[in-house]
């Protein structure tokens, strides 16, 4: 019988690893790496999921709870601070205060300081603070309260504030730093707004599905991607360029092209730059929706002999209208929050514009120009947060609605 012999596997003279284990490479270990940790990199994206919803929220609840006084009245701040006076003012006179004693000043100081009863339209706050009905207090402790409750009145420590939502959504007048009778209205700022808005988007949509069309029907390949580099590239310049370009380029250019222009940043500037601004949103949008267009509906509409133009307008557009309208409102939510351009470019002047050449004011930019120059927890601080919480809600509604489109997107493809 012959005798069989067993080999074992080839080596080099090199020292190599037989051929299986010679193509364990990086990827291998990497993947064994991977499927041994695999719970940890799960938790780590669900972490990263929830922190981002989580800050999102918390934004939100900020901005809510640091405007809520103004809008449901700030009893809660007052109650504190009478308190806070009460209690200094027995230390520094050597005499105690219960807390019953502390909870009866409390009430009688809202009695006379009712946040529902002096919002900020009427103009007859009480100037003084009278501690009189408290039990186990002498006359000169309750004269020594009621004086350091009148002085923190006329400072501003307890003053009875509660907007007046009428008053906040019709005024025009927007006077924060006046000491006797202090005005929050915010209907020129809010009409500054939606003119600034409304203008930059009739610049915007043409220019943005008219380059979308072009990007996705007519370009070539090398020219349809360097497009797209470029337009990319446009989205990210900051806004405090675009603020620049505004106010150095063509605020001059708008003052020697029209003799009726007082000041070159005006509602025609701010529309310019926030349409410059709100472009490269709305071609990207609406290039994927156009590109999103089976191709079979092109082939149709050219053997029915339709020619390009034909096929975009009554074919392309009809069939991606929903993403084409989600652009569009994304572009919008795109101009409304828009905050530094828009703070350098239209001139800040609180008033209802009437004509293109009129310095307008924005809620965004009311914000970031006066929110550094108040007091936490002072009138002016918490209607500047009334307005946040107005600018949440108009972003909230146009997320929901081009969510709603884009939804109906999806339903009629798969319908």
């Amino acid at each position: 019988m012959e005798s069989t012999t067993t080999q074992s596997p080839k080596s080099t003279d090199s020292g190599s690893k037989p051929p299986g284990e010679s193509q364990r490479g990086f990827r291998y270990y990497s993947n064994v790496i991977v499927d041994k940790f695999e719970w940890l990199f799960v938790g780590f994206i669900y972490l990263c999921g929830w922190s981002a919803i989580l800050f999102v929220l918390a934004i939100f609840a900020f901005v809510f709870v640091e405007g809520a006084p103004a809008i449901f009245g700030n009893s809660d701040k007052i109650t504190t601070n009478t308190q806070k006076a009460v209690k200094e003012i027995s230390e520094q006179h050597g005499f105690d205060v219960s807390d019953s004693q502390l909870d009866q000043i409390s009430a009688v100081v809202l009695k006379q300081l009712d946040p529902d009863k002096y919002h900020t339209a009427n103009d007859d706050h009480p100037k003084e603070v009278f501690v009189t009905d408290v039990d186990g207090l002498t006359a000169i402790q309750k004269q020594w309260i009621s004086d350091r409750l009148t002085s923190d009145l006329r400072i501003g420590r307890i003053k009875p504030f509660k907007l007046n939502p009428t008053d906040f959504a019709s005024n025009e007048k927007w006077v924060p730093e006046s000491a006797k009778k202090p005005q929050f209205g915010i209907f020129a700022m809010l009409m500054g707004t939606l003119s600034v808005t409304i203008l930059s988007m009739l610049i915007a949509v043409p220019l943005g599905l008219g380059a979308a069309v072009y990007v996705s029907e007519f370009a070539g390949g090398k020219t349809r991607e360097t497009l797209k580099v470029l337009i990319e590239l446009l989205a990210a310049i900051p806004s405090v360029v675009w603020g620049f370009v505004g106010y150095m380029i063509l605020g001059p250019i708008l003052l020697d092209s029209f003799d009726s222009a007082v000041v070159g940043i005006n509602l025609l500037n701010g529309g310019i730059i926030l349409a410059l601004m709100s472009v490269p949103v709305i071609v990207s949008m609406s290039e994927d929706a156009l590109r999103a267009v089976p191709d079979s509906y092109r082939e149709a509409a050219m053997a029915l002999g339709a020619n390009r133009i034909e096929m975009v307008f009554k074919v392309l557009f009809p069939a991606a209208k929903h993403g084409l309208l989600a652009a569009v409102l994304l572009g919008v939510g795109r101009a409304i929050g828009e905050t530094m351009a828009v703070l350098m470019c239209t001139g800040h002047a609180v008033q209802i514009p009437e004509g293109l050449l009129d310095p307008v004011r924005t809620l965004t930019a009311t914000i970031a120009a006066e929110l550094g120059e108040t007091a936490p927890g002072d009138e002016h601080y918490l209607v500047l947060f009334v307005i946040g919480i107005v600018l949440f809600t108009f972003a909230f509604l146009i997320n929901i609605i081009a969510d709603v489109i884009v939804k109906g997107i999806r339903t009629e493809q798969h319908g």
